[in-house]
């Protein structure tokens, strides 16, 4: 069986959608038991606004990832895969799995899918916010985004919320699947060396792991950043992500209500360096707006380290409340719950110990992959 994989970004293109789609397709792709598995996509960093991965950091992709141009789109941020349709012919797939509600590659997946009467599994990753009210993107929702929709005899949902979300929108769908990322705890199972200590940072440590954008909520933990180290004076609070443009803005927030000397931007850091920072942290806080499922918050949970986060979307499926960690809706409660952890070690060790049994116990990646290939096989006849 031939699995086409489309979508906009992989990896090294970074994002959480990025890497629970490099995960399925390497974990997936099993010649000798019959899984042919290929990727087309783009050489996109990010698409809006387009920029493009360094050329240095793809000769390293495997021979079933085809990179192909790209195109924007007058007007809307809809890049287009150029020649994507001739290279699924050239790939003769048996079955399609498309990302991304609102990207062409699903799109023009389901189109073809339809025309030569292929199964299409479909990954919406789907979500609202203010930009996904205007016009166009009104005028794609119920043309071209519900027929993407109607093609797919499977829609792969990563959290229940994302279902909801879904149902509430009213797109027809033949059959939901629930199939959350995966985490891969072995990583997690030996100490890694502590970057903190490496980079002299000393003292309690709050860690956030994102990539530095505005809809990520880190201002809103920099705003709190004074009341919390009135009561914790030695904290540090250390981000790990790249800079998608909003790095500067922080610094000078930072400045602006005096915590520069507690702030910490550690970048894009290796694997090795990352589950590290989760392992050696105190407290993860996830103060971001929306999230389909929340990786980050997932691989915190699997390193033993308490969360703090917003009670939003699909949040609380991933982290409970009060059972692997904190979860808040106000300024007041960031501040009172990461102050609460930080002053309490017996309840850190806690919530940590619960997260940590949830994530082996629901986001395993051998539960999660004996899904995905159930489905190709239910499609395979």
């Amino acid at each position: 069986m031939r699995i086409v994989h489309t979508a906009l970004r992989y990896p090294p293109a970074s994002g959480g959608a990025e890497t629970y789609i490099q995960n399925i397709v390497e974990r997936t792709r099993d010649i000798e038991a019959g899984r042919d598995v290929r990727v087309l996509t783009s050489r996109m960093r990010t698409h809006g606004p387009i920029s493009e991965l360094d050329p240095e950091l793809l000769v390293d992709d495997p021979p079933y990832v085809q990179r192909l141009h790209h195109a924007s789109t007058l007007g809307i941020s809809y890049p287009r895969l150029q020649a994507l349709r001739y290279y699924l012919g050239h790939h003769k797939p048996d079955v399609l799995h498309g990302y991304g509600f609102w990207y062409q590659p699903a799109d023009t997946a389901a189109r073809y899918a339809l025309h030569h009467h292929i199964p299409f599994i479909f990954h919406p990753i789907y979500y609202e916010n203010e930009i996904r009210q205007k016009a166009v993107w009104q005028l794609y929702k119920q043309v071209i985004g519900r027929k993407t929709f109607a093609t797919a005899d499977i829609v792969v949902v990563i959290s229940p919320q994302e279902q909801q979300l879904i149902e509430q929108a009213g797109f027809p769908v033949n059959r939901f699947e629930l199939i959350p990322p995966g985490i891969d705890t072995s990583r997690f199972e030996t100490t890694c060396p502590n970057p903190f200590m490496e980079r002299e940072i000393a003292g309690p440590i709050l860690l956030s792991v994102s990539r530095i954008a505005e809809s990520k909520g880190i201002q809103d933990i920099i705003a709190i950043l004074p009341d919390i180290i009135r009561i914790v004076p030695d904290l540090q609070y250390v981000i790990v992500g790249e800079d998608f443009g909003y790095r500067e803005t922080l610094l000078q927030q930072a400045n602006i209500v005096g915590v520069s000397d507690h702030l910490h931007f550690l970048g894009k850091v290796s694997d090795t360096e990352l589950a590290g920072a989760y392992q050696h942290a105190d407290v993860f806080v996830h103060p971001s707006h929306y999230e389909a499922f929340g990786i980050v918050v997932a691989e915190a949970l699997a390193a033993g380290t308490p969360v703090v986060a917003r009670n939003a979307s699909a949040i609380p499926f991933v982290a409970p409340h009060e059972k692997a960690g904190l979860l808040c809706s106000t300024s007041e409660e960031f501040t009172r719950s990461i102050t609460t952890l930080l002053q309490n070690p017996g309840l850190r060790q806690q919530y940590g110990a619960q997260g940590k049994q949830r994530v082996v116990k629901e986001f395993g990646w051998d539960k999660v992959i004996k899904k995905v290939v159930a489905l190709y096989d239910s499609l395979d006849k």
